[in-house]
């Protein structure tokens, strides 16, 4: 039976009922632009069954999967400070569990405005999945959107991130974050890898903290790449 004591790794959804919020603070720490932009970006998922569950969502690592990258959700410090506008990107997701246990698999659909002020808005086709051995889990999320209004600059692009985590102690986990991204068009020019580190603190079996240090562009086919495109998140979850 699902446990309604906080999500195990029976599966990748919600229990029927549950609600969870997560809250993440996303910084730039980019060479000569740290903090340009910070940003506060929830996301809101409810269970609507044990296999179903609905998501509001606006993070950055709700929207691709990965760790890297700033100024989803509501801007901090104004456009001045980087961000596109005062809120960027909001999107409907829904998650649907096709295997749990160990092994757990998951297909995912969304649809996002991300650009508000632009009018960009795409569909999101993806799947999560995530495998665990012990203290040890595996997980990866796969997506592509496709552009479906402002063709002209919201094209489609692909996400393909990666996440090892090891359980130190019950309640601290570590994790390595990698993955490949990019735009379709003119993808051999302009993929990108990231790299980055996590770890997560479990408060109670409802509330968890956590943080990520993130190169989001550590490689890649552009000139602009490496070390000094970095990013920084800060989170709390709670599930009830």
């Amino acid at each position: 039976a699902r446990k309604r004591t906080g999500i195990t790794h029976d599966g990748l959804t919600l229990p029927r009922g549950r609600a969870s919020v997560t809250a993440t603070v996303e910084m730039n720490l980019s060479a000569g632009v740290a903090g340009k932009p910070t940003s506060l970006a929830p996301d809101l998922s409810y269970g609507v069954t044990d296999a179903l569950t609905v998501s509001l969502l606006s993070s950055t690592f709700a929207l691709t999967g990965f760790r890297g990258g700033a100024g989803r959700g509501l801007c901090l410090n104004g456009t001045d400070g980087g961000c596109a506008g005062v809120y960027d990107n909001a999107g409907i997701e829904g998650l649907y569990a096709l295997a749990t246990g160990p092994t757990s698999f998951a297909a995912n659909v969304g649809l996002h405005a991300l650009d508000l002020d632009g009018g960009a808005i795409a569909a999101k086709v993806g799947a999560k999945l995530r495998h665990v051995v012990g203290a040890v889990s595996i997980a990866t999320s796969p997506s592509m959107f496709v552009g479906l209004t402002e063709r002209d600059t919201n094209k489609e692009s692909l996400w393909i991130p990666v996440l090892a985590q090891y359980k130190v102690a019950p309640a601290v986990a570590l994790g390595l974050g990698t993955g490949f991204k990019g735009p379709l068009d003119g993808l051999a020019d302009r993929w990108e890898v990231s790299f980055g580190a996590s770890g997560v603190l479990t408060l109670s079996p409802a509330m968890n903290v956590g943080a990520s240090w993130t190169f989001g562009k550590i490689l890649g086919g552009a000139d602009a790449t490496g070390v000094d495109y970095r990013a920084a998140h800060l989170w709390f979850s709670f599930s009830r």
